[in-house]
């Protein structure tokens, strides 16, 4: 029998997350989602580039309690990152 510390209902963007770090953090984790894939609904947006490709992305875009999150983020990573 397996034991399981954490349960995320949901396999999209922010199910693997939520996932990622909880394992990150040394935590058994299930991850469940109706799909038959993990992550399957997030190739569906953005027209199947998952919404990374943005030509348009500006920190004035995001909502965050850090103001300069974004900023940092999208400095270190840009659109032509993830096409690449």
């Amino acid at each position: 029998m397996r034991s399981t510390e954490v349960v995320i209902i949901g396999a999209g963007a922010a199910g693997l997350m939520c996932a990622l770090t909880a394992a990150g953090r040394g935590r058994k984790v299930m991850l469940v989602d109706h799909a038959n894939k993990a992550g399957k609904k997030i190739l569906m947006s953005g027209g199947g580039r998952c919404n990374f490709t943005n030509l348009y992305t500006e920190p004035a875009n995001f909502l965050s309690h850090n103001a300069h999150f974004c900023k940092s983020a999208l400095a270190r990573y840009t659109q032509w990152d993830f096409i690449g």
